[in-house]
């Protein structure tokens, strides 16, 4: 007994958690206990070392997300699998946050929990291809508005400024070309450092061209 690997399976319907015994148990290298949810999952593991934590997220008494920030406080090193339906990103980001070492939706293979189990054991973390997925689709989206808003965040008029800077315009020349007084050209491009975080020309140049806004 002492050479399996100890899981504590959490889970609010009876049926997942017979369907997980029927499914582990038959490869004959796991002790299993389970809980109906996280406060007498956290009770069994004042009880028992074990290896690996299965935890679902939405259950009564004391959710996943709950149960696994009180255990991480508790065992700082508990090696928890996130085993749910749950493949929202804001869910996902908040449990790495938390700590967990996997996270695996419900509707992955055998093979898949036992290759997450066997990683997490080993110290490995495990993440299913739905999670990836989900979480390349949110970096995705946040460099799309990173962009969007780069695209935008100048006026037509600090534009125009910053393409003659870029052909080695003085100020009194973008002044003269753009028919505006030499003050109001220093005012732009004073703004323009501010917004783009730049600390002088060069700076200034490389972010733009770097961002492909100097067409």
């Amino acid at each position: 007994m002492d050479d399996k690997i100890r899981i504590l399976i959490v889970d609010d319907h009876q049926i997942v958690l017979d369907g997980l015994v029927s499914l582990l148990l038959p490869e004959k290298v796991f002790d299993i206990q389970t809980a109906n949810h996280g406060k007498e999952g956290l009770q069994l593991s004042d009880k028992n070392n074990f290896d690996i934590f299965l935890i679902d997220i939405s259950m009564p008494v004391m959710d996943g997300i709950e149960m696994s920030k009180a255990l991480l406080q508790k065992k700082p090193t508990a090696k928890i699998i996130i085993l749910t339906t749950h493949n929202d990103k804001e869910i996902i980001v908040e449990m790495l946050h938390i700590g967990v070492s996997g996270y695996v939706v419900k509707n992955s293979s055998k093979q898949e929990l036992l290759t997450a189990i066997q990683k997490v054991k080993d110290g490995k973390s495990f993440f299913s291809d739905d999670v990836h997925e989900a979480l390349r689709k949110e970096i995705k989206k946040q460099h799309e508005n990173e962009a969007q808003e780069n695209v935008f965040i100048l006026t037509k008029r600090e534009k125009e400024i910053i393409k003659l800077l870029a052909k080695e315009y003085t100020n009194e020349k973008i002044a003269e070309e753009l028919n505006i007084s030499y003050r109001t050209v220093e005012t732009h491009r004073k703004n323009i450092m501010q917004k783009t975080s730049s600390h002088n020309l060069a700076g200034l140049l490389k972010y733009f061209y770097s961002q492909d806004l100097l067409k």
